[in-house]
């Protein structure tokens, strides 16, 4: 009886969640961002040096903060990976902020091949990410940066590869004079 009451209980607690999560998803904020510009921030990379975001201005960015406990983030980095590849031409670069422990990312990181740079912080990258937007509820949380430093878009939680795929070539359309950044905002929602 005991374990067909916690059966049910968990049940519920999953359906409850699955429909908050459905409901949030259809509900995306229409303001893209809290934060109208990049702000310099510094993080330790993996060798535990500090970095400031500001090293890679000047080309469009694509911060992406996760961590090592996340599964979306685990599935998403893949994506990003095959992004950074494609961009092998300098004009975007893809930066992960875990919020997480050096020894918990570096180790991730060695199993998983990814190769972008990698920011880590367990409390200070939270802070960063709820800089950026006011309603930065869960990760993974990725936010769109052009050259000029000005944010396009956030996107909170896991992107799939047509969103992923949408945005950066909204970012291209701004870099190239075919869109205005609001232009770029409207298509993106």
């Amino acid at each position: 009886m005991r374990t067909l009451l916690l059966l049910v209980i968990l049940l519920s607690c999953g359906l409850a969640g699955w429909w908050g999560w459905q409901s949030y998803q259809q509900n995306r904020p229409e303001s893209p961002a809290t934060a109208e510009y990049l702000f310099d921030f510094s993080l330790p990379d993996l060798d535990n040096k500090p970095r400031s975001i500001m090293e890679w201005s000047g080309k469009s960015l694509v911060i992406n903060f996760w961590a090592t406990w996340c599964p979306p983030c685990r599935h998403e980095m893949p994506l990003l990976q095959q992004l950074q590849d494609q961009r092998s031409d300098g004009s975007l670069q893809v930066i992960g902020v875990a919020m997480d422990n050096l020894i918990d990312v570096k180790r991730f990181i060695s199993q998983t091949g990814i190769t972008y740079p990698n920011l880590y912080g367990e409390y200070e990258a939270s802070i960063i990410a709820e800089s950026f937007a006011e309603d930065f509820i869960a990760l993974p949380f990725t936010v769109f940066v052009l050259p000029d430093g000005e944010i396009l878009t956030f996107w909170p939680g896991e992107l799939s590869a047509e969103k992923l795929q949408l945005i950066v070539a909204e970012m291209d359309a701004v870099v190239s004079g075919n869109h205005s950044a609001d232009q770029a905002r409207d298509h993106i929602y």
